[in-house]
């Protein structure tokens, strides 16, 4: 059965009451595997709290996240501030398969919307910070002589230069393969080189020192971060 099929089959026999389920992620995409999952939002009335369980359905493996409309609109929020937006972008990419009042139709405006608005400017602090994480990871591959701990470094050293990347590019982050996309869709050639370095330490230094420069340099030597928390 196809996806979106096999998607509204399952939104009518399990949330008939449903004001609106989305499904979307890779199984809509040209990015289909044979291990992708039906990914969907489902919005109902009024309840307790949200919720995500998982289960199966006309032979594919389906991911659910259940929430009311003020809870859903927490959480996008929550996503979009964090520059991290699974939520919204499974909405704003997805199929609608149920809707009522066309509260779907809505959503998957103002989530498309803001997506293309990009994420808010990172601040001072935050550039710093993440500048001088990975000045001290690019320390320790220069060092690692362990070429276990060198390997578990280098992961370390791909992903921070990804996300300094993005975060200095003002545009949005992710998590595991979603970080790639997302290097990807802001600039795919550092994307392929960065991956492609990551097996040769060297080849890895050198493309995050570019990245490193090119959101303000190596940071170590006088930075200063105080504790908001008190002992």
């Amino acid at each position: 059965m196809e996806p979106v099929a096999a998607a509204r089959g399952f939104a009518h026999h399990s949330f008939p009451d449903a004001l609106t389920v989305i499904v979307g992620g890779s199984a809509l995409t040209e990015r289909r595997t044979p291990t992708s999952d039906l990914d969907m939002v489902v919005v109902t009335g009024p309840r307790e709290a949200p919720c995500r369980h998982s289960s199966r359905w006309a032979g594919w493996p389906v991911e659910v996240l259940v929430h009311d409309e003020r809870t859903l609109a927490a959480y996008c929020n929550d996503n979009l501030a964090r520059r991290w937006p699974g939520i919204p972008r499974l909405i704003a990419e997805g199929t609608i398969v149920s809707d009522r009042g066309a509260l779907g139709r809505g959503l998957q405006a103002e989530m498309r919307r803001r997506l293309a608005e990009g994420p808010a400017a990172a601040s001072p602090a935050e550039l710093e910070a993440h500048r001088y994480e990975l000045t001290d990871l690019l320390d320790d591959l220069a060092g690692a002589e362990d070429p276990a701990e060198l390997a578990f470094i280098a992961c370390r050293v791909l992903t921070r230069t990804a996300q300094l990347a993005l975060l200095s590019g003002r545009h949005w982050q992710g998590s595991g393969k979603w970080l790639l996309r997302e290097l990807r869709d802001h600039d795919s050639d550092l994307a392929e080189r960065l991956a492609h370095a990551l097996p040769v330490p060297a080849q890895l230094a050198a493309v995050a020192h570019e990245v490193l420069d090119g959101a303000g340099g190596a940071l170590w030597d006088g930075y200063r971060v105080t504790d908001p928390r008190d002992p």
